[in-house]
């Protein structure tokens, strides 16, 4: 299946070249407007050729569809080159709203940030080590009762969190949702008490923010990445056949979604009256609503980041202190948050610029390249990790703190919270492995601790207690 996904990626790459180019060589107003448009395809055509050799390299060294990859999918190629150069200077220009101040144009500054980051990245491929088939085991990561109580305990505390503490407490359990989500699918859907009871407790938290699509999002992307990355080490030719229906449904799923919550959102907060069997029915409605999904995922990155990087032209670089804006107190230097500075652009209370435009606007082209390779060489670290470790909690921090790099414009310091809340979440678990604990669970149901007998001799019941 693995093998299926980096093949759909790479089509993929090759389809979204050709329609921009072809939108773009089509498009009269911008061949008029715009003297570069030629070029402009030209380079386009070369970045899609360039991703398409470091996928073929990709794969054949990490035989993984990992974190790492969608972020030189996502945050590289598409955010990074696409949406750069299909919103054009006229584009970005005809798009202004008023009271936001006209976006720029950086198209060439992208070029250069892509194909130095692609540069560096085929350096690391070409040194990296093969990763052997020997990942390909169906008891890659085993499940027992000690570890489905340990995260179910630890589930408990975090559900005080997410009553006490707001849209952070409600994140904090995404860690033990995907664990007893992700032990639900792996095992062929058997269930215990401590599954039951936290998938249950997950849907509720799910429940309470509903209508906040970007925590939507922190709930259910984790998910998607553990499916990719186990269904690498449990690869066969049958799950393949399901790659391209479940990107399909995929895709439709999350615009139907953005589409019905935005309407609902409209209607209960901001005193619209749409009608939502009308809108979901009309053509020109639906369409539309897709355009604007995809742009808030993708193309809205262009607009925010030329403007930080307008910014910076004009007034000068950071110099890192927007990385520790907390401690400028502490510190005695001026407080500068990147996202408040991006909000008064478009006359917004908060705005993300993105890792290219954060990076940009501390250290110019050096930073734009820098953070967006930290976040990859964080995501590739794990993932050797957890080839290596093959536990639950590896599985977590190779997924779950990458959510917001991926579709919501997040920074370095996202990737280190995400860490950290896995940490907390798994807390009781590290301990019953650092001293080689387990929870014993008599017919009585009573929990007592012992000692750990030596795995060769337990694997017949570790494995007969996932169910």
């Amino acid at each position: 299946m693995t093998k299926k996904m980096f093949q759909v990626s790479r089509l993929m790459v090759i389809g979204i070249v050709i329609f921009v180019c072809c939108n773009l060589l089509m498009d009269q107003k911008v061949m008029m407007l715009d003297g570069d448009i030629i070029s402009r395809c030209f380079m386009l055509l070369l970045a899609g050729v360039t991703f398409w050799l470091i996928s073929v390299l990709y794969e054949k060294k990490k035989k993984v569809f990992s974190p790492g990859y969608l972020m030189l999918l996502v945050n590289v190629f598409i955010n990074g080159i696409v949406c750069p150069c299909y919103l054009t200077g006229s584009r970005l220009n005809e798009g202004t709203r008023e009271g936001v101040i006209q976006p720029q144009d950086f198209w060439s500054l992208y070029l250069t940030v892509y194909f130095l980051i692609m540069f560096v990245v085929f350096l690391y491929l070409m040194w990296a080590k093969h990763t052997t088939m020997e990942i390909q085991k169906e008891d890659f990561i085993r499940y027992s009762r000690t570890d489905d109580a340990a995260v179910f305990f630890m589930g408990i505390v975090v559900l005080f969190f997410n009553f006490r503490f707001g849209s952070t407490g409600v994140v904090m359990f995404v860690p033990v949702l995907c664990y007893f989500a992700m032990r639900f699918l792996y095992t062929g859907g058997k269930l215990n008490i401590y599954t039951i009871f936290d998938l249950l407790a997950g849907l509720y938290c799910i429940y309470r923010i509903r209508y906040s699509r970007y925590l939507i999002v922190e709930y259910v992307v984790p998910v998607l990445l553990m499916y990719f990355v186990l269904s690498a080490v449990n690869d066969n030719k049958k799950k393949g056949k399901k790659v391209v229906p479940l990107l399909i449904a995929g895709v439709v799923a999350v615009l139907a979604y953005g589409m019905v919550s935005e309407l609902i959102k409209l209607n209960t907060y901001w005193g619209r009256n749409y009608n939502l069997l009308y809108e979901i029915t009309n053509f020109k409605s639906i369409m539309d609503a897709c355009a604007r999904q995809v742009y808030r995922l993708f193309g809205i990155w262009t607009e925010l980041g030329g403007n930080i990087i307008h910014h910076v032209n004009l007034h000068g670089f950071y110099h890192g202190i927007t990385y520790v804006k907390s401690f400028a107190n502490v510190l005695g230097f001026e407080y500068v948050s990147l996202p408040l500075i991006s909000a008064k652009y478009i006359s917004a209370a908060y705005a993300q610029p993105g890792l290219l435009a954060e990076g940009y606007a501390n250290f110019g082209i050096f930073g734009a390249v820098l953070n967006l390779l930290v976040p990859f060489a964080i995501a590739e670290g794990a993932l050797s990790w957890f080839l290596k470790k093959r536990d639950s909690l590896a599985l977590m921090i190779l997924t779950v703190p990458f959510t917001k790099i991926l579709l919501d414009g997040g920074t370095i310091n996202n990737i280190v919270f995400g860490i950290a809340t896995c940490i907390f979440a798994f807390a009781f678990y590290i301990v019953l492995h650092l001293f080689k604990l387990e929870l014993h669970v008599p017919g009585t149901g009573d929990l007592h601790l012992i000692r750990k007998k030596r795995i060769e001799n337990v694997n017949g019941e570790r494995n007969g207690t996932a169910d």
